[in-house]
């Protein structure tokens, strides 16, 4: 029996090292390319985060080519928490010790059932971990290989 595929919330982080060029972009860059993007999610909150980034580096005129390059919101899925999952966020805080971004990262892939892919070994502290962007893409080549060894 194999269960459903594994899909990954890429945490803001993640995206941020592309954008700015810095030592695991290229590992992001890695998983990005293989993974079928229909198994990649961002956060409501990861994509504003982008853009308020970008604004700050002066580069806010490029954000819809970032979206469309990538295909947020097309093949990459924006995962978003409602008012009613904020005290979920705030329990994630307190209970993991997590910045407020953090926490809501968690509790959105949590409650998408998505794999977290992140950068910040904060995560490491909670019950549901966290996947660099070269583990994530470990899992997905490992998940690849026990379906082709399943197929007659």
């Amino acid at each position: 029996m194999t269960g459903a595929p594994v899909a990954f919330l890429l945490d803001t982080n993640c995206w941020m090292e592309v954008i700015r060029g810095r030592p695991n972009a290229a590992d992001v860059q890695a998983l990005l390319a293989e993974v079928p993007a229909i198994r990649l999610a961002l956060s409501d909150f990861s994509l504003h985060s982008v853009g308020v980034v970008m604004r700050r580096k002066g580069i806010v005129g490029q954000f819809s080519t970032f979206i469309a390059d990538v295909g947020i919101g097309v093949a990459v899925d924006v995962v978003t928490l409602g008012t009613d999952d904020m005290r979920r966020v705030a329990d994630a805080c307190v209970a993991h010790g997590l910045d407020f971004d953090d926490a809501y990262q968690y509790v959105a892939a949590e409650l998408h059932g998505l794999k977290l892919v992140s950068l910040d070994a904060g995560f490491d502290r909670t019950p549901n971990g966290r996947l660099t962007p070269a583990a994530a893409l470990q899992a997905f080549r490992d998940e690849q290989s026990r379906q082709q060894k399943q197929q007659p």
